[in-house]
């Protein structure tokens, strides 16, 4: 693995972790609160 490739990960892990310190979202049709952290994983 490079070290490009740690960095990477890193930065993904830490935006993971930083989006799931937001509040969740509460959606009036589905009732499990969205969290920003689903986001970053779909980023990933």
């Amino acid at each position: 693995m490079q070290s490009r490739d740690i960095a990477i990960v890193a930065v993904f892990a830490a935006l993971t972790a930083g989006l799931g310190l937001l509040p969740p979202l509460p959606v009036s049709i589905v009732p499990v609160p969205i969290t920003a952290q689903s986001l970053g994983v779909m980023l990933a």
